[in-house]
């Protein structure tokens, strides 16, 4: 069973060659095709610890158009655990570095943002 441990969302307009910036600064596997709206994953990648635990991180993209990274890992780790922790500033850096901003999710969720309500 896989756990979701990390969820960084991602502010911008993503077209073709945002996609690849973010494929390239993420150290993403190609996956989809920006032009078919029904196609979520974008990009992926498994990282392997030496214990054969893996986590895998993929690019997504939610039916209300908002973009994601999204974590998850054989073993149910804390957010803290110091692998997650320097995942999560190599993606921040990733996305950063691809010109769009990062928002790291408190609580790992599927789907979008939770929208804040009025």
């Amino acid at each position: 069973m896989n756990h979701l441990v990390l969820v960084v969302d991602i502010q911008g307009r993503i077209d073709q060659e945002g996609l690849e910036r973010l494929r390239a600064n993420l150290s993403l596997k190609k996956q989809g095709r920006l032009t078919d709206d029904w196609d979520q994953e974008f990009g992926h990648r498994r990282i392997t610890r030496s214990s054969g635990a893996y986590s895998s991180v993929g690019l997504f993209r939610n039916f209300d158009g908002s973009w994601k990274v999204q974590v998850t890992d054989t073993e149910e780790l804390d957010p803290s655990n110091t692998d997650i922790a320097s995942l999560r500033s190599e993606l921040v850096a990733g996305i950063t570095k691809s010109g769009y901003q990062a928002t790291v999710r408190a609580k790992p969720t599927f789907g979008a943002a939770p929208r804040d309500r009025d």
